[in-house]
């Protein structure tokens, strides 16, 4: 490709042909041909970048071939993790369903012991009652026979207070006579 080429001296005419004056006609053909001129591209210069991106795409194949395989080993990676966690989850699972079933056998057990423990309870305490209730009316029976003897006892010692009481007044009533006999006293004479 040929570089463009640019009539300066046409450009001029017209442009003073148009009213320009010519030093600026001058400096206005001088910027056009500047930007017609300086940004053309030679059939070299795009070879040269023909080339270079022929180089970039290279590179990039190169790089996205060789992100695909971390890609790819990141996935295998990854799988081989997530097979492990769930792995892992599936034993956490298989546990804590043992724990489960054993919980409910232990607490099965539990149970059972406890109403076993329960029902024994019952029988020592019922049996414990009757035992007291049987000594307390042993107990009773023992206090009313007591209670019968102190009575019995009571009367007696009545009947003997009394009989002493008899007794008493006898002898106190002889110790009168005879106080009476020997002072004089009794029958109004003289002794």
């Amino acid at each position: 490709m040929e570089l463009a080429t640019f009539d300066t001296l046409t450009a001029a005419a017209a442009l003073r042909k148009a009213g320009i004056e010519e030093a600026h006609a001058a400096a206005i053909v001088q910027t056009v041909r500047s930007a017609v001129t300086e940004g053309v591209s030679t059939k070299a210069d795009v070879a040269e970048v023909k080339a270079d991106i022929g180089e970039l795409r290279a590179e990039m194949k190169a790089d996205i071939t060789e992100v695909r395989s971390e890609i790819a080993e990141v996935r295998a990676e990854v799988k081989a993790d997530i097979a492990e966690v769930r792995s892992e989850i599936a034993e956490v699972k298989a546990d804590v369903a043992q724990l489960r079933t054993e919980t409910k056998a232990d607490i099965a057990e539990l149970r059972a012991e406890t109403k076993a423990d329960i029902a024994e309870l019952r029988a020592e305490t019922k049996a414990d009652i009757a035992e007291l209730r049987a000594e307390t009316k042993a107990d009773i029976g023992e206090v009313k026979a007591d209670i019968s003897q102190l009575k019995g006892d009571m009367s007696a010692l009545t009947s003997r207070v009394t009989a002493i009481q008899w007794v008493l007044g006898l002898q106190f009533a002889l110790l009168l006579a005879m106080a009476a006999k020997m002072f004089g006293i009794v029958g109004g004479g003289s002794p």
